[in-house]
Order: C-alpha cells, then sequence, then structure tokens
C-alpha cells in the first residue's frame, strides 16, 4: 500500500514538473501583436541601409496601376525611389521633405513629412514610430504567425485610425520572421486601395548621402504638400 502511495505521489510530482515546464515554456514562446511591433520597430533602428524591389499597385472605381521600380534607404530617414514603369519617375526624401517626379508631366510633388503619408514613410524607425501612434494594431487572425507558400511564416496586422483624418483608415502589414515589413495595403475612406510589394532585400548596402538629393528641374511645375488630401 505503501508503495502504491508513493509510486503516485512520485508521478504525480513528475507530471505536475512536467505540465509546469511545458506551461512555462509555452508562455515564454507566446508572442503578442505588440511584441511583433517592438521587434519590428528594433529591426528597422539597427538597420543603415536596405535595397529592395519594389511593385505598387493602385486601385479606385476598378482602374488598376501597377509601377515597379527599386527602393533605396538610408538612415536615418534617406529614401530614394526609382521607378522602372513608369520610366524615370522617381520618388526622393532627405527625411524632412519628399519630392515626387513625374517627367511625363514636368511635375514635382514636394511634400512635407511633418504630415504623417502612411505608407510611404513607414519603412524606417521615425515612420514606423509615427504610424504605431496614430494607429490601433491587432493581429489579423488567431494563428500568427501564418504559413505561407513558399514555407516561410510571418505575422499579419491589421492598423485602424486612431482619429478621422485624410491618408489611410486602415493598413494592413505583412512582417516576416525576420521582422521586415514585406507588403503594406492601405485603404483610404474614398476607396481607393494601395498595395506596396518589396522582394530581393538586402540590408547594409554602401550609399553615398547625395544619392538622396534632389534639383528640381527649373521648368518643372511644383505642387505643394498634395498628401494633405486624403489620397
Amino acid at each position: 500500500m505503501n508503495k502504491i502511495k508513493k509510486y503516485s505521489i512520485a508521478t504525480s510530482v513528475f507530471m505536475l514538473i512536467f505540465f509546469s515546464a511545458n506551461t512555462f515554456a509555452y508562455k515564454f514562446e507566446f508572442i503578442t501583436v505588440s511584441d511583433v511591433v517592438s521587434e519590428t520597430k528594433k529591426k528597422y533602428s539597427s538597420l543603415k541601409s536596405y535595397q529592395a524591389n519594389f511593385t505598387i499597385i493602385s486601385d479606385k472605381g476598378g482602374k488598376r496601376i501597377t509601377q515597379t521600380g527599386v527602393l533605396k534607404f538610408k538612415s536615418s530617414d534617406k529614401l530614394l525611389m526609382e521607378f522602372s514603369t513608369p520610366s524615370r519617375q522617381k520618388l526622393v526624401s532627405n527625411g524632412q521633405m519628399m519630392w515626387i517626379y513625374i517627367p511625363s508631366m514636368n511635375v514635382v510633388a514636394e511634400q512635407d513629412l511633418t504630415f504623417e503619408s502612411g505608407l510611404f514613410t513607414s519603412g524606417s524607425e521615425a515612420g514606423l514610430n509615427r504610424l504605431f501612434s496614430k494607429y490601433h494594431y491587432r493581429f489579423a487572425s488567431k494563428e500568427e504567425p501564418e504559413t505561407i507558400n513558399d514555407g516561410s511564416k510571418q505575422y499579419t496586422l491589421v492598423l485602424k485610425q486612431k482619429e478621422t483624418r485624410g491618408g489611410y483608415k486602415t493598413i494592413n502589414l505583412w512582417i516576416s520572421e525576420d521582422y521586415f515589413i514585406k507588403r503594406a495595403e492601405g485603404l483610404t475612406s474614398s476607396g481607393k486601395k494601395i498595395e506596396i510589394t518589396l522582394s530581393d532585400i538586402k540590408t547594409d548596402v554602401d550609399f553615398p548621402n547625395a544619392l538622396f538629393k534632389f534639383d528640381i528641374p527649373a521648368s518643372a511645375r511644383i505642387i505643394k504638400n498634395p498628401m494633405l488630401s486624403e489620397e
């Protein structure tokens, strides 16, 4: 009888330790949406530079436009997007000001970046801090991260504006397991949807500062702060 009791007690202690250990391990591995946001910010704060191919798809009222090119970023907040489609179009930012050059129209849009410009400035530490401060965020599903077609895993975040204002009322972010934003999709209150996808990402590329300077062509028409509208 005593042997049975001793066996039962020993077994119970073992099972208690086993399940407790697994419970603690589960809690340790559990990742919240706040953890993902924090790690993503940390990732971008550690990046000195990166380069990626980009595809931008805009859709409004069934009219779909696709743009492609190469994106180059240098800490902090320097950005260059050189478009192959449409040819020679360019977006340049020094962190305080952004210029969008549209050669086919001989127009330069000059944007003060003190205004929150959503998807186009979220690929930096400062841009992410602004973004997550102005939006509520949550996971898109209960099963995060999810496995995608190539076998890798990603987190999907849904962001919603805290206050109704111009810009994107909702934003979806797809974030890789190494906390890099691979895709972003924004929707304005007018129903315009813009999706940005990054591929072939390279980090710590040596870019000279002069690459992020833009001289406005003398004959170009300048449009000030076009992003003050909801688009």
